[in-house]
């Protein structure tokens, strides 16, 4: 309803002056503003009743709102001040407009705010709904803000175990409370910053004793050789231990310092079977997975001339090979060699 989309806004270069509502939408709190502007300028000058709609009429700029005071200027010169800006709510603010501000207002909280700035907001809402049903009086606004305070103060309010029942001084000793919780909470803040940073370093890497302050050095990649030798003797590719037992993905130890690692030879892993089976002297290994062999069936020569006597002799017992891992040692190498070598039970 206006020439532009532009806010209206209340333009008073001094009190004795005459107030200016620039073009723009008019909002409740512009029209509010200008009527304070041309209640101050009837005090200034002394304008009487019957001439003060007619002194402050053209001191909205609006060309459209101009027009509307012209084709009724009869009538409006004739309303007494609080009559027009009554006149003037109903043309040019919305319908609702008064139900908006007030339950904009309830729904007010304090939440993180100062208490005093929040207590001014909500109050200068509440002006904006003067002379309307909607209007809260002392009362109401005390026990608005009373339950809608944040709960830390809340809690220290009814600890002062304030009395007070005037909207103003119980305003007062509340924005006092506020000020020393937020005074306290400052002052916490350094020292929990302090201890935060006093805390020490304790993370450990799963897969190592030293703490996070300690240089770790990334492990070199695994060589074919070693990635074959692991591959043989059931290890972890993470921990790269061999006779792990268990895979990367169920690892408990974490990767090895690159520090201390060495690298995976054959006699490494032979020594580490060894030791694992503590004084036993020979260690046999069944493979229960190799299917039974059976020694190659021939027909029985037993007759001195050579000939085949048609009777043919089978192995009475079929059972695994025995294998025996062991270390050859000799003039021709340099480090014991791992072998795996066929026991001969005689029962294949």
């Amino acid at each position: 309803m206006s020439t532009t989309a532009k806010a209206a806004r209340v333009e008073q270069t001094s009190a004795s002056k005459l107030p200016f509502l620039t073009a723009g939408q008019i909002t409740p709190e512009a029209l509010r503003a200008w009527e304070m502007g041309c209640t101050q300028f009837f005090l200034h000058k002394e304008v009487k009743d019957n001439e003060k709609v007619k002194k402050i009429a053209w001191g909205m700029q609006d060309p459209i709102v101009q027009d509307w005071y012209l084709n009724n200027q009869a009538k409006f010169d004739a309303l007494t001040f609080k009559e027009y800006i009554a006149e003037v709510r109903t043309y040019w603010l919305p319908t609702d407009w008064a139900d908006a501000v007030h339950r904009k207002m309830l729904a007010s909280v304090q939440g993180q705010r100062p208490f005093a700035e929040w207590a001014v907001d909500v109050q200068s809402q509440n002006t904006l709904l003067h002379d309307t049903t909607s209007h809260l009086d002392d009362k109401n606004i005390l026990y608005h803000l009373k339950s809608h305070m944040n709960t830390d103060l809340a809690a220290d309010y009814y600890a002062e175990n304030v009395t007070e029942t005037e909207l103003h001084k119980w305003i007062e000793k509340k924005e006092a409370v506020d000020a020393a919780l937020r005074a306290e909470r400052t002052r916490s803040r350094p020292e929990k910053k302090n201890m935060m940073s006093a805390r020490p370093n304790t993370k450990v890497n799963n897969g190592s004793s030293t703490t996070s302050n300690k240089t770790f050095v990334r492990l070199p990649p695994l060589s074919d050789v070693e990635r074959q030798l692991l591959c043989d003797n059931d290890s972890c590719f993470k921990c790269r231990e061999p006779f792990a037992g268990h895979t990367s993905g169920a690892c408990q130890k974490g990767f090895p310092d690159g520090m201390m690692y060495k690298a995976l030879t054959t006699a490494s892993i032979a020594a580490k079977k060894l030791k694992s089976n503590g004084n036993v002297v020979a260690a046999v290994d069944v493979n229960n997975k190799e299917k039974n062999t059976v020694a190659v069936v021939m027909l029985s020569a037993v007759l001195g001339d050579g000939t085949d006597s048609g009777e043919e002799c089978m192995a009475p017992l079929q059972t695994p090979h025995l294998r025996w891992t062991c270390l050859l040692d000799g003039p021709a190498v340099t480090s014991p060699i791992s072998v795996s070598a066929l026991i001969d039970h005689g029962s294949s």
